[in-house]
């Protein structure tokens, strides 16, 4: 009886002084124009869809008792991507990663940009991302993949 008065005490008590998550960060007028020119030069739409894309077709198949079952088809893969509002999804996480970014260097990375040394593969341009961006983007992709896959089941 102690030991689960304990545990309901501590229990009550992390949940007491528990902290609400962070407002997410909000670029200033300045920032919200170098981070659009950054999204631009950069080619940030097509990257992004381009590693949704290896993702995707990655999630294609599933393992059902040792077998590899299709669970999408090419057309409903590039449905996601085709359907994909990329301007709410700048606004909502692009914004919020890069807004902790000075300007300098936002400035520094257009410039890059614009150089030629940023195409520095033969297999495409460098793509600059945080969790933020990353996780969002894969929870979109695999709502979905969620979508199109809840009627198979």
């Amino acid at each position: 009886m102690r030991f689960f008065l304990t545990f309901f005490t501590i229990l009550i008590s992390f949940t007491a002084f528990a902290q609400s998550p962070s407002a997410p960060s909000i670029p200033k007028e300045n920032q919200i124009a170098l981070i659009e020119e950054f999204v631009k030069v950069s080619h940030y739409e097509k990257s992004l869809k381009k590693l949704g894309m290896n993702y995707i077709y990655l999630q294609m198949f599933k393992d059902e008792n040792g077998k590899e079952i299709r669970i999408l088809s090419t057309e409903q893969a590039e449905s996601i991507l085709k359907n994909f509002n990329f301007n709410s999804f700048k606004e909502k996480s692009i914004y919020n990663a890069f807004s902790l970014v000075s300007e300098e260097n936002l400035k520094a990375l257009i410039e890059f940009y614009k150089s030629p040394n940023a195409r520095m593969t033969k297999f495409g341009d460098l793509f600059i991302n945080n969790d933020v961006i990353i996780l969002n983007f894969i929870s979109y992709l695999n709502k979905q993949i969620e979508e199109y896959t809840k009627d198979k089941k």
